[in-house]
């Protein structure tokens, strides 16, 4: 699975210099270097990312082999990782390069660490004339990082259904929590502290019961004095707790894909690139049917993002970079790689492979990173 939605999965302490030398990257006494240093290569651009074999896939097999060919003479240096604990260090020393007015040893960055990076206005804003194909992204998807990153690819909490027991799907939340009721024992959701499909499903109920301007709030920033309005949502979660399937909740998005998988329940949140690729491997029976509830869950795109203090021609290749990466063509092969969906609007997309999204709806934001703290621990307090 992709690094997801930056919230969910940014956990784990500094690797400190040491492992940037392991990495090959030239590291300084404040994690940053001074910009001239940087400038004497500027036809290869470095980029960190973390994540899965899919993303590592997605960069050697489709990104830099289609860039280098379009772009002769232009090279990319990737330095991935599989340990989520890195985002914080490369973090940290974007943080600590632009407050003194240094460049980091990165270029761009992708993953989960530029939507953190962009709330802290870490990172170069993205304009239309640097970067003329952002007009094929949904321009919503530009507000939760102030327009200093691109969308990249992205996954969505969807409802993964058994087809050969449940002919209607609900196609609403309401709806939704009424099949719970009427079928006990046959809905599961993991713990929302311990993965993100789970973590939608519950946010998805508690915003059914809360005012819209309220859940923007809990979106794009932190406002604990409204999170009493969770407390419906928390009690229709409560009294479905003896419907869910063992009376107990899985500790992980994997969890509830192995209990669809073993025939135990027959309906539960996934995320949709974990889906699409578990049944494309055959773990999920070909009768596992994915498709969108209203209100949606939430979801949303992983982001490439420049760091602030790039140097001027570093920065005009990253752009070119991420124009080049916002190609119908080249989304769509992404898509094929990564079974997730595209940071670009599915209109745009090749034809065969807009037909793969069908019924998926655009999903809702996820929570902040303090706001969903918050409603992680109150499910553990009320609900578990």
């Amino acid at each position: 699975m992709s690094s997801q939605t930056v919230r969910w999965y940014r956990k784990g302490a500094l690797l400190g210099v040491a492992g940037m030398v392991a990495w090959g990257v030239a590291p300084s006494t404040a994690s940053a270097t001074d910009a001239p240093a940087a400038t004497a290569l500027p036809k290869t651009l470095t980029v960190f990312t973390q994540g899965d074999v899919n993303v590592q896939a997605e960069w050697q097999k489709v990104l830099i082999p289609q860039f280098e060919k379009a772009y002769p003479g232009e090279k990319i240096k990737l330095v991935f990782t599989t340990q989520g604990s890195e985002n914080t260090d490369v973090y940290d020393q974007i943080a600590a390069a632009a407050k003194a007015g240094k460049m980091t040893s990165f270029d761009l960055v992708d993953g989960s660490v530029p939507a953190e990076a962009a709330t802290a206005n870490l990172l170069v804003k993205i304009n239309a004339a640097e970067v003329p194909n952002i007009n094929k992204v949904d321009p919503a998807e530009f507000k939760p990082v102030f327009n200093e990153a691109v969308p990249a690819r992205g996954s969505q909490v969807l409802l993964a259904y058994n087809s050969s027991v449940v002919k209607s799907p609900p196609k609403t939340l309401s709806a939704l929590l009424a099949w719970i009721k009427a079928n006990p024992g046959k809905f599961t959701y993991n713990n929302p502290s311990d993965g993100g499909s789970g973590n939608g499903f519950v946010q998805d109920v508690v915003n059914a019961y809360a005012p819209p301007a309220d859940t923007l709030k809990f979106d794009l920033g932190y406002y604990p004095k409204l999170e009493t309005a969770w407390n419906k949502g928390f009690s229709v979660l409560k009294s479905i707790g003896p419907d869910i399937f063992g009376h107990t909740y899985p500790n992980s998005n994997t969890g509830t894909i192995t209990l669809l998988a073993s025939g135990a329940v027959d309906m539960g949140p996934v995320w949709s690139d974990m889906g699409t690729e578990a049944l494309k491997d055959g773990q999920l029976p070909s009768t596992i049917k994915l498709s969108g509830i209203a209100p949606p869950m939430p979801g949303g795109p992983d982001y490439m993002g420049i760091p602030k203090n790039t140097p001027k021609p570093e920065q005009q290749l990253a752009f070119k970079f991420l124009n080049f990466l916002l190609q119908p063509n080249v989304q769509g092969d992404i898509v094929k790689v990564m079974d997730g969906t595209p940071g670009i609007e599915i209109k745009y997309l090749p034809a065969p492979y807009q037909k793969l999204f069908a019924g998926y709806p655009t999903p809702a934001l996820p929570y902040s990173t303090q706001t969903g703290s918050d409603m992680e621990k109150d499910w553990a307090s009320i609900v578990s």
